[in-house]
Parts: C-alpha cells; structure tokens; sequence
C-alpha cells in the first residue's frame, strides 16, 4: 500500500464515524427518563426524572397521594391509605428499579408510578 491509499482510508474511516457520532447523538437528542403517575389506569401526569419536585395526587374521598422525584430517585413519600404497602416499596431510580422492577402501585388508592427509560425506550 501506498501512502496515499493509507490517508484515504483514513480519511473514509474518519468521515463514517463522524457519521456513525452525528446519527448516535441526533438518535439520544431528547431521550429522557420519565415517572409515569396513573390514576384508576389513566395518565395523571408525567415528569421528568431529573426535575425534582413532589407531586400531590388528591382525589374525591381525601384520598392523597405524594410522590416525590428527587436527585434521579422516585418514591411513594406518602399517603393516606390504610396499608402503606406502596410507601414500603421504597425508592426506584434508573440503577435501582425497586421491589417490583420500575413501578410503585398504592392500590387502595389505584394510583401507580411508572419508571419509564430512555434506554429501554430507543433500544
């Protein structure tokens, strides 16, 4: 081989992965981690991951949920219910699905918190 042929499949092989790079990061643009709060199996609200806040699900009977999402990890902070079985089930994060592998349900309550990942999502 000559020295030019070497710098052009050089050149080939720079240029695909550029490619391959470009087509990875526009495919990732926007993936993000999600809790998926349902309430009686109907979306109640969805938020990121990474936005930390807790969220108050109340509903007719003063049935009241809390749930907080903070530094990556979800957890059932709270509720009304008589069991506390969906407080028992602890946090869940994207390293650390929890007991029931990315979901927290309180069912006297009908309420369920889905982990929902931008991995499991694209693949």
């Amino acid at each position: 081989m000559k020295k030019r042929d070497i710098i052009i499949i050089g050149a080939v092989l720079a240029v695909a992965a550029a490619l391959f790079a470009g087509a990875w990061l526009l495919a990732r643009q926007g993936a993000e981690d999600y809790v998926n709060i349902y309430v009686g199996g109907e979306l109640y609200k969805s938020v990121p991951l990474d936005e930390d806040q807790v969220v108050e699900v109340s509903q007719n009977g003063g049935l009241v949920n809390h749930i907080e999402i903070k530094d990556g990890v979800v957890r059932m902070l709270d509720a009304n219910c008589s069991n506390q079985d969906c407080v028992d089930m602890g946090p869940m994060s994207a390293e650390h699905p929890g007991l029931m592998f990315g979901v927290i349900v309180c069912l006297p309550h009908q309420v369920s918190v889905e982990l929902r990942l931008a991995s499991e999502e694209n693949g």
